[in-house]
Protein backbone atom coordinates (compact mmCIF):
# COMPACT_ATOMS: atom_id res chain seq x y z
CA UNK A 1 0.00 0.00 0.00
CA UNK A 2 1.39 2.97 -1.03
CA UNK A 3 1.56 6.38 1.29
CA UNK A 4 -0.65 9.56 0.77
CA UNK A 5 1.07 12.72 -0.60
CA UNK A 6 2.25 15.53 1.79
CA UNK A 7 0.23 18.65 1.04
CA UNK A 8 2.08 21.84 2.94
CA UNK A 9 -1.32 24.06 3.23
CA UNK A 10 -0.12 27.69 3.83
CA UNK A 11 -3.19 30.22 4.38
CA UNK A 12 -3.48 33.44 7.06
CA UNK A 13 -7.02 33.32 7.00
CA UNK A 14 -8.04 30.40 9.91
CA UNK A 15 -11.24 29.55 8.75
CA UNK A 16 -10.48 28.89 5.47
CA UNK A 17 -7.39 27.55 6.78
CA UNK A 18 -9.02 25.10 8.80
CA UNK A 19 -12.11 23.98 5.68
CA UNK A 20 -9.06 23.34 3.51
CA UNK A 21 -7.56 20.96 5.67
CA UNK A 22 -10.35 19.00 6.51
CA UNK A 23 -10.92 19.23 2.92
CA UNK A 24 -7.63 17.96 1.79
CA UNK A 25 -7.62 15.34 4.60
CA UNK A 26 -10.62 13.98 3.61
CA UNK A 27 -9.66 13.66 0.02
CA UNK A 28 -6.61 11.55 1.17
CA UNK A 29 -3.63 13.65 1.55
CA UNK A 30 -1.39 13.88 4.75
CA UNK A 31 -1.78 17.67 5.47
CA UNK A 32 0.53 20.60 7.25
CA UNK A 33 -1.07 23.52 7.96
CA UNK A 34 0.13 26.79 8.60
CA UNK A 35 -0.76 30.47 8.57
CA UNK A 36 3.19 32.17 8.34
CA UNK A 37 5.83 30.93 5.42
CA UNK A 38 8.55 31.14 8.42
CA UNK A 39 6.63 28.34 9.85
CA UNK A 40 5.88 27.00 6.47
CA UNK A 41 9.86 26.74 5.63
CA UNK A 42 10.12 24.87 8.93
CA UNK A 43 7.58 22.30 8.20
CA UNK A 44 8.61 21.71 4.75
CA UNK A 45 11.86 20.80 5.56
CA UNK A 46 10.94 18.30 8.46
CA UNK A 47 8.30 16.69 6.00
CA UNK A 48 9.46 17.52 2.30
CA UNK A 49 6.08 18.26 1.24
CA UNK A 50 4.85 16.46 -2.88
CA UNK A 51 3.13 19.51 -3.55
CA UNK A 52 1.73 22.69 -2.06
CA UNK A 53 -1.23 25.04 -1.66
CA UNK A 54 -0.12 28.73 -0.85
CA UNK A 55 -1.36 31.82 -0.22
CA UNK A 56 -0.07 34.72 -2.31
CA UNK A 57 0.02 37.11 0.93
CA UNK A 58 0.65 36.19 4.27
CA UNK A 59 1.74 38.06 7.15
CA UNK A 60 5.21 37.67 7.04
CA UNK A 61 6.16 37.43 3.51
CA UNK A 62 4.09 35.79 0.58
CA UNK A 63 3.73 32.31 -1.05
CA UNK A 64 5.83 33.13 -4.37
CA UNK A 65 8.87 33.92 -2.07
CA UNK A 66 8.25 30.86 0.58
CA UNK A 67 7.60 28.59 -2.69
CA UNK A 68 11.43 29.71 -3.99
CA UNK A 69 13.24 29.15 -0.64
CA UNK A 70 11.35 25.72 -0.57
CA UNK A 71 12.43 25.26 -3.62
CA UNK A 72 15.96 26.05 -3.32
CA UNK A 73 16.80 24.19 0.42
CA UNK A 74 14.99 21.34 -0.12
CA UNK A 75 14.47 20.50 -3.97
CA UNK A 76 11.45 20.90 -6.86
CA UNK A 77 7.86 21.20 -5.07
CA UNK A 78 4.85 22.25 -7.92
CA UNK A 79 2.64 24.55 -6.38
CA UNK A 80 -0.73 25.85 -6.72
CA UNK A 81 -1.07 29.85 -5.70
CA UNK A 82 -4.11 30.98 -4.51
CA UNK A 83 -5.27 34.70 -3.34
CA UNK A 84 -8.42 37.26 -3.91
CA UNK A 85 -5.70 40.00 -4.03
CA UNK A 86 -2.87 39.45 -6.09
CA UNK A 87 -2.32 42.03 -8.98
CA UNK A 88 -1.92 40.50 -12.47
CA UNK A 89 2.25 41.55 -12.21
CA UNK A 90 2.19 39.39 -9.29
CA UNK A 91 -0.05 36.12 -10.99
CA UNK A 92 2.43 36.28 -14.15
CA UNK A 93 5.28 36.30 -11.82
CA UNK A 94 3.48 33.41 -10.12
CA UNK A 95 3.11 31.96 -13.14
CA UNK A 96 6.68 32.49 -14.73
CA UNK A 97 8.10 30.97 -11.63
CA UNK A 98 6.58 27.36 -12.19
CA UNK A 99 3.66 27.52 -10.01
CA UNK A 100 1.06 24.84 -11.56
CA UNK A 101 -2.12 26.72 -11.27
CA UNK A 102 -3.25 30.79 -9.69
CA UNK A 103 -6.41 30.29 -7.95
CA UNK A 104 -8.95 33.07 -7.33
CA UNK A 105 -10.59 33.40 -3.99
CA UNK A 106 -12.90 32.41 -2.88
CA UNK A 107 -11.92 29.12 -4.42
CA UNK A 108 -14.34 26.89 -5.57
CA UNK A 109 -14.00 23.27 -3.84
CA UNK A 110 -14.78 21.42 -6.85
CA UNK A 111 -12.88 23.51 -9.03
CA UNK A 112 -9.70 22.68 -6.27
CA UNK A 113 -10.44 19.31 -6.64
CA UNK A 114 -10.01 19.71 -10.59
CA UNK A 115 -6.94 21.52 -9.88
CA UNK A 116 -5.45 18.95 -7.53
CA UNK A 117 -6.60 16.26 -10.01
CA UNK A 118 -4.40 17.97 -12.91
CA UNK A 119 -1.59 18.45 -11.30
CA UNK A 120 -1.76 15.24 -9.79
CA UNK A 121 -1.64 13.50 -13.35
CA UNK A 122 1.15 16.06 -14.62
CA UNK A 123 3.78 15.83 -11.52
CA UNK A 124 3.06 12.01 -10.38
CA UNK A 125 1.29 10.31 -13.18
CA UNK A 126 -1.19 9.28 -11.41
CA UNK A 127 -4.59 8.20 -13.18
CA UNK A 128 -7.77 10.58 -12.11
CA UNK A 129 -9.52 8.95 -9.34
CA UNK A 130 -7.07 6.97 -8.26
CA UNK A 131 -5.97 8.13 -4.53
CA UNK A 132 -2.30 10.28 -4.65
CA UNK A 133 1.01 8.39 -3.73
CA UNK A 134 3.61 9.65 -1.86
CA UNK A 135 7.12 9.15 -3.47
CA UNK A 136 5.56 8.20 -7.07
Amino acid sequence: MSKPLNILLVEDHDPLRQILTELLTERGFRTFSTERSEQALEMAREVQPDLGLLDMHLPDSNGLDLLLSIRREIGPMPAIMMSGEASKSETDAALEAGVFRFLRKPIGFDHLHQTLDQLIQTHFNCPPGQPPASGV
